[in-house]
């Protein structure tokens, strides 16, 4: 009993010294100090040695809501180079927070232009800007791209403007405001510097959006497809012949109709009515898997996001018998394929 209460003594003394070391102005500004060295820099490198073909979630969700998610944006590191396909709204604080160095940003690729797939090109622009970019910033997208990124322009020219004269030329330099917009044309690569890499854009069937793209990419002997969104019209099931990755939008028909049977009002449920027909439901996204011979298949866009393990349940439901080696992506889940054997590594940034 006696050493109980000597240990009891013991800890109660270290709370009460604690409590009061608090209390001092060095003690707190150690404690601050460490916590934002902590915020501004990351235990681990975005970057690292191995020669691979990454994969990095950073925005899973439609445009539904789902808490903590932000919507499409899919990374993909090829060695050194990064390539970032979609900006949906609330990616570039993921892409913030996991420290990306836009420096090696080499180019954004739009699926189509859908405002989830696009909204966070401006904060785009001045990450990359304000991180040394040496060029106005490279965006390859659908027919009327140009459109988007001349209007973001116009919208944001007084924002340049300000910050230009405030941090001058040599920080943030007007000659490299902006973007350098060039339209994606089916079939055709897009041309970059990144040796081993093909990105190789095709036409899916996103209707009524009148210009939408997939994407197959291939580095140095292993690959990746990105639907973007479409419904299922063969096309991403062909690009997809034996690749490692799959990286496909999915919506749950049966989800969605549970829905709209408690929707709050009428427009929700017009929404919750139209958007089925033009995405692929996720039974057939496990059977594009399937025939396609892919080697893993991740979920993104989901429709809805779930928000919890039985809803994660009830939306892969379809899938059980169909495609085994599959993963429902959340922000952060990343994909990483060495070049020098066929291994898929599933993980999350931290």
């Amino acid at each position: 009993m006696k050493k109980i209460l000597i240990f009891v003594s013991f800890v109660v003394s270290i709370f009460v010294i604690g409590l009061v070391s608090l209390n001092s102005h060095s003690v707190q500004d150690r404690i601050l100090d460490i916590g934002l060295k902590n915020i501004l820099s990351s235990a681990e490198p975005f970057l690292d040695n191995e020669d691979t073909l990454k994969v990095v979630v950073c925005g899973s969700r439609s445009p539904l809501p789902s808490p903590g998610r932000a919507e499409a944006c899919i990374l993909v590191e090829a060695g050194d180079d990064i390539y970032i396909f979609d900006l949906g709204n609330g990616s570039m604080d993921n892409l913030t927070q996991y420290q990306v160095p836009w420096p090696n940003v080499k180019a954004v690729l739009i699926t189509h232009m859908h405002s989830d797939h696009i909204a966070d090109l401006p904060d785009a622009h001045l990450q990359s800007w304000v991180q040394g970019r040496d060029s106005p910033l490279m965006v390859y997208g659908p027919e009327g791209i140009n459109l988007v990124t001349k209007g973001f322009e116009l919208a944001y020219s007084a924002d340049y403007q300000y910050r230009n004269e405030h941090h001058g030329d040599d920080m943030l330099p007007m000659s490299i405001a902006g973007f350098n917009t060039i339209q994606i044309i089916d079939n055709q690569l897009i041309p970059n510097d990144t040796p081993g890499l093909e990105i190789l854009p095709f036409v899916v069937d996103h209707y009524p959006v009148n210009s939408a793209f997939g994407f197959k990419i291939s580095y140095k002997g292993r690959t990746v497809v990105i639907s973007g969104d479409t419904i299922h019209d063969g096309s991403v099931q062909k690009y997809s012949k034996d690749v490692d990755l799959l990286v496909h939008s999915a919506i749950s028909i049966d989800i969605v109709e549970r829905m709209r049977g408690v929707a709050p009002i009428p427009q929700l449920d017009k929404i919750l009515f139209d958007i089925q027909d033009y995405h692929t439901t996720i039974e057939e996204v496990g059977e594009i898997a399937r025939d396609a011979n892919v080697k893993h298949l991740l979920i993104y866009h989901s429709i809805p996001t779930p928000r919890n393990a039985l809803m994660e349940r009830v939306f892969l439901r379809p899938i059980e018998n169909i495609f085994k080696d599959h993963t429902l992506s959340d922000d952060g889940t990343i994909v990483v394929m060495p070049v020098e054997n066929n291994e898929i590594i599933i993980d999350k940034i931290n």
